[in-house]
C-alpha cells in the first residue's frame, strides 16, 4: 500500500467522522445531555484519525525513529492520564462537577486516546 493512498484513506474516514460526530453533538447538545458518553469517545475517535492521517507515512516505515516516537509516547501519556484521573478525582468529590460514572469512564477515556495519539504527533516533531 503506497503511503499517500494510506494517507487519503485516513483523511476520508477522518472527514466522515467528524461529520457524524458533529451531527450526534449537536442533537445531544440540544437535548441537554452532553456528554452523553458516546459522543465524547466519538471526539477521541476523529481525533485519533487524523493524527494517524499525519503519521501513517512515518509508522509505515517502522524504523527506530518510529518506535521511539511510540515508546516516548506512550510514557508522556501515562503521566497526562494520571493527571487527568487526579482532576476527575479532586473534582468529583469537592462536589464540582456531578456526573455519572459512565459520563466520567468516557471521558477518561476519550481524553486517553486523544492524548496518546497527539503525544505521537507533537513528538514526530522533535524525533
Amino acid at each position: 500500500m503506497s503511503k499517500q493512498y494510506d494517507r487519503k484513506m485516513y483523511i476520508f474516514l477522518g472527514v466522515v467522522i467528524a461529520l457524524m460526530t458533529t451531527i450526534i453533538n449537536i442533537a445531544t447538545i440540544t437535548t441537554g445531555t452532553f456528554p452523553a458518553g458516546h459522543d465524547v469517545i466519538l471526539i477521541a475517535m476523529t481525533i485519533m484519525v487524523f493524527c494517524n492521517a499525519y503519521l501513517a507515512p512515518q509508522f509505515i516505515q517502522n524504523d527506530e525513529r518510529t518506535k521511539r516516537i511510540k515508546e516516548r509516547g506512550m510514557f508522556l501519556s501515562y503521566f497526562f492520564i494520571s493527571g487527568y484521573m487526579l482532576l476527575m478525582m479532586t473534582l468529583l468529590n469537592l462536589g464540582l462537577i456531578t456526573i455519572s460514572a459512565s459520563q466520567a469512564v468516557t471521558i477518561l477515556a476519550g481524553l486517553t486516546i486523544s492524548t496518546v495519539f497527539l503525544s505521537f504527533v507533537i513528538l514526530s516533531f522533535r524525533y
